[in-house]
């Protein structure tokens, strides 16, 4: 690299097909030559010739005047490659680019900052030339694409300190050798505040695109990752604490617009440890971890996830919480085949507004060993397990005490619509375990839910009502004339405990008249369906019936939990 000098150079236009830039284009970046700066195709607007004028008019500028821009022409805007146009003038204070040998420039508004043919160490240069220890932005540019060889040295990076900007409006791409990690990050920041990167597209096969450890105030704005098939690569996007779990340092405040990874080995976006996180959109397809996983996050709100082909050999979700995450909103998770759609495990205080799950290879949506959480609506179908699996683990089999508590399901479709040999979703809702108590499954369709069943519901204080197609039980029983009782249904639930409410319409039946009632009696070891005539017609009632469980739950716990073990700082 060379070290900063004065430039005395002059433009000398290119029309490179590698989107080499003249010194004129790269100085747009600053408003001094032009409207803006283009990252591909040329950009440097000709000075023209001025028409004749009018100088009339209470201005003196008539609406036609050819009004000097910089000392260039307006007159010839229509040969700048305005759909390339990524950067507006005056946003960069220092700019780098590619010239037509290759070789890259970190430029300021007056003068060279640095050269070299590697554009990592040209943009290094260019953010350590930035103001030294200012309490404001400042902002980098790299407006060529450039090409990063393999390494398998010391890691390397474009590494930003507090307040500063890296705009990256051109790909970069990351040689490397299949079968070997390549020591490469796109972006980095460590212990620094007020560092935004607001596009970023990475390619081929780095070790991550972005990596913030210990940050506060981040803003990342649109991140493409493109990572080849047989690359080695882990995250997209990671955002944690350093891995230092028992620290009070955290990384707070942080926003991300959106997401868009390919082939990752890994996480699109992965958190540890991380207070405040607003993310807008995700989305990830053929990936061997999640689209998003959040790891001991808290106040985090996240409007959609989708991903296609999630998890690889290890089984991972779209979506997972895990690790004491608490306070998350999610308004969507859309995945399409892989192990899981979503996984909670150790959440607590979590919403999911609507998920969209097709063809999970275990179970749509499992959740454990996590307190207050609802989904709220949505489809899940076509999974070779459970649509949702819930589970409370035996005590002492992880170092916590945590049952799965509080967990809502509502207005969520489940079925299996393929043809009926080929159907493998053994249910719609399936909770089991001997630590998942006080949960609730209401006003969901659960019709073709599942080979099994539509709904299997292991605990007596869980609430199964208002669901369309099963409850505690389902089906149809027929009143015979003269009897008393007129039916009786044995074992609706094994439940001593249970608060049963039924509901009942009438299938197939006489003309005549006719009324009944019913009862639950439990019988020693189970409770009984019971239904007596009120008005016998005199000739056969069929009843399709749904058992419903309300429960008259209080504030009872079947044991302590001991979540203030777990309470992060």
């Amino acid at each position: 690299m060379t070290t900063r000098q004065r430039d005395t150079e002059t433009d000398s236009g290119s029309d490179d097909d590698e989107l080499s830039l003249t010194r004129r284009t790269a100085l747009a970046l600053f408003g001094a030559a032009g409207t803006g700066a283009a990252a591909t195709g040329r950009a440097d607007a000709t000075a023209g010739t001025e028409p004749k004028q009018m100088d009339d008019g209470p201005s003196g500028r008539p609406w036609n005047r050819d009004v000097d821009a910089g000392g260039h022409s307006l007159d010839n805007l229509g040969s700048i490659d305005v759909d390339h146009v990524h950067t507006p003038a005056r946003a960069a204070d220092v700019v780098v680019w590619k010239d037509e040998e290759g070789v890259f420039h970190a430029d300021g508004p007056d003068d060279r900052i640095a050269s070299g043919e590697d554009v990592l160490t040209a943009a290094q240069a260019a953010v350590d030339g930035l103001t030294d220890d200012r309490d404001w932005k400042e902002t980098v540019s790299i407006v060529s694409p450039g090409s990063v060889p393999y390494n398998d040295g010391e890691f390397r990076s474009i590494e930003l300190p507090s307040h500063t900007v890296l705009d990256v409006a051109a790909p970069l791409s990351f040689e490397y050798e299949s079968g070997e990690y390549s020591n490469a990050i796109a972006v980095t920041a460590t212990d620094a505040e007020h560092v935004e990167v607001p596009q970023l597209t990475v390619e081929g096969g780095p070790w991550m695109a972005l990596r913030f450890q210990r940050c506060s105030n981040v803003r990342i704005g649109d991140v493409t990752v493109l990572y080849d098939e047989d690359a080695d690569t882990n995250d997209g996007v990671r955002i944690d604490n350093g891995y230092d779990i028992g620290t009070p340092k955290r990384c707070e405040d942080v926003r991300i617009e959106s997401v868009y990874l390919e082939n990752g080995g890994h996480h699109a976006v992965e958190t540890y440890g991380v207070d405040r996180l607003q993310v807008d959109r995700v989305l990830a397809t053929d990936i061997g971890g999640c689209a998003v996983l959040l790891n001991q996050t808290t106040d985090a709100t996240i409007n959609s996830v989708i991903g296609r082909s999630p998890g690889g050999p290890a089984g991972y979700p779209t979506f997972r919480l895990a690790n004491f995450c608490n306070n998350v909103s999610v308004g969507q998770v859309v995945s399409r085949g892989g192990m899981k759609g979503i996984m909670l495990l150790t959440a607590r205080n979590a919403s999911i507004g609507e998920v969209n799950i097709v063809g999970a290879k275990d179970s749509g949506i499992f959740a454990s060993a996590s307190f207050n959480v609802s989904i709220s609506g949505g489809v899940i179908k076509n999974c070779e397990g459970e649509a949702i699996r819930v589970h409370g683990y035996p005590e002492g089999q992880f170092d916590y005490t945590l049952p799965t508590e509080g967990i809502t399901v509502s207005n969520v479709r489940m079925l299996d619509d393929r043809p009926e040999g080929e159907r493998t979703q053994t249910h719609g809702i399936r909770e089991t375990g001997p630590t998942a108590f006080g949960n609730q499954y209401v006003d969901n369709d659960v019709r073709k839910g599942g080979t099994v069943s539509p709904i299997a519901v292991s605990s007596s204080s869980s609430v199964v009502a208002g669901n369309v197609g099963d409850g505690e039980a389902s089906g149809t029983t027929t009143l015979s004339p003269g009897a008393s009782p007129a039916a009786r249904v044995e074992g609706v639930s094994p439940h001593k405990d249970a608060t049963l409410e039924l509901r009942a319409k009438a299938y197939e039946g006489p003309d005549a008249a006719f009324a009944w009632e019913s009862y639950f009696e439990w019988t020693g070891d189970q409770w009984d369906l019971v239904v007596e005539w009120r008005t016998d017609p005199g000739a056969e009632l069929t009843l399709d019936y749904v058992v419903d469980r309300p429960q008259a739950n209080l504030d009872r716990r079947q044991f302590e939990d001991d979540w203030e073990d777990f309470q992060m700082e």
